[in-house]
């Protein structure tokens, strides 16, 4: 389920450069690169003659060219120059795309231009902040977008999947708090005297915490998790605070761009420790990609699923990025939200505890 009328981000900004990148987006292939005086260009990744990529061709000054034929585009997708003839007909050019850069990102809009709004591009200060130091990672996970998503809101698994990272039998024990608002589901927990997990043992040397711990979605494809820490009950002590962010982008049903950091508020100069929390950042991610991507191989259509309390968070994101999927095909009625984790929708409800309707 794929909705256009957002602000995705496609790539870092560090990584375009003046040279082209490719990259799929919403089953749309895009190519990138920057003009000569910094300026971001985004073109459909597809000649107009022959359909081949322009990825393949090469930028000649701020005009792209084409590999096949030598055809030559300027930065607004305007064919400006066809070798083999003179006249150069009205329909050959690129399309383009609405493009942004914000928090350290590339944000593309997918939708339709007219709606396009840069007010729209969800809060992610924390990763370019001078106020916060921390890195962000990318990785290629084969799954849909939405059970990655449906990953980071029931952190239950962490104290199983990732043992030597951030593991805690305390998130799995605790019954979180859920509060979910038109554009927001927000997941809750206050833990005291966790046992520490390896990675926050190692930056802060002690054995057992008091934390407080959120995980926060927003559509299309943004979560944040916001730790504060500190020692068990000095409640007026120094805390420790990271923002852990997670950007899902879908490349295309069942498959997805993910963009991951940790950010803190202390030890802002120490880059032996943001390289030490990227590490370890990294390994999660991919401890994570390993789940998600075995669950949706292995997914099978007709076999019965269980919900948990738990699931109560995921499922409100989903309703949400149905609701807004309808809003834009123009379906005035509420959706059924997808139940089945994949493609299909199902009319199973949700069930919490004591039997209570969540869905």
């Amino acid at each position: 389920m794929l909705i256009r009328n957002s602000w995705y981000v496609a790539a870092l900004s560090s990584e375009i450069r003046t040279e082209l990148f490719a990259r799929k987006i919403l089953n749309e292939n895009i190519v990138m690169y920057r003009s000569s005086d910094g300026t971001l260009v985004v073109l459909e990744d597809r000649c107009p003659h022959r359909q081949v990529p322009l990825s393949k061709g090469h930028l000649q000054g701020d005009t792209l060219v084409c590999w096949y034929h030598g055809l030559q585009f300027d930065a607004k997708g305007k064919c400006i120059h066809i070798p083999s003839q003179q006249l150069i007909p009205r329909r050959a050019c690129v399309k383009t795309y609405p493009v942004a850069e914000k928090y350290g990102f590339v944000w593309l809009w997918m939708g339709d231009p007219a709606l396009c709004d840069e007010a729209l591009i969800p809060d992610h200060s924390v990763c370019s902040s001078a106020q916060f130091a921390g890195e962000m990672c990318y990785t290629h996970v084969l799954t849909d977008y939405r059970l990655a998503i449906d990953n980071l809101l029931d952190l239950t698994h962490i104290n199983y999947v990732h043992t030597e990272t951030i593991s805690s039998i305390a998130v799995a024990e605790t019954p979180p708090d859920i509060t979910v608002n038109k554009r927001e589901v927000r997941v809750r927990r206050v833990l005291r005297k966790e046992k520490n997990s390896p990675l926050l043992k190692k930056m802060m040397g002690l054995d057992f915490i008091d934390r407080i711990q959120e995980v926060i979605f927003w559509p299309v494809g943004n979560t944040r998790v916001e730790t504060t820490a500190r020692a068990p009950g000095e409640t007026d002590g120094a805390a420790l605070r990271l923002f852990t962010t997670s950007i899902f982008t879908p490349e295309t049903d069942n498959s997805s761009h993910i963009w991951v950091g940790m950010h803190r508020d202390f030890a802002l100069d120490n880059q032996p420790l943001t390289q030490m929390i990227l590490q370890e950042v990294v390994k999660t991610v991919l401890e994570d990609k390993d789940v998600t991507e075995h669950l949706q191989q292995n997914w099978k259509q007709s076999a019965p699923i269980v919900h948990l309390a738990v699931d109560q968070a995921a499922a409100a994101a989903r309703r949400m990025l149905t609701e807004l999927r309808l809003q834009e095909s123009g379906v005035r009625e509420r959706g059924i939200v997808e139940l089945d984790f994949r493609n299909s929708a199902s009319s199973e409800n949700w069930v919490g505890e004591a039997g209570v309707e969540v869905i």
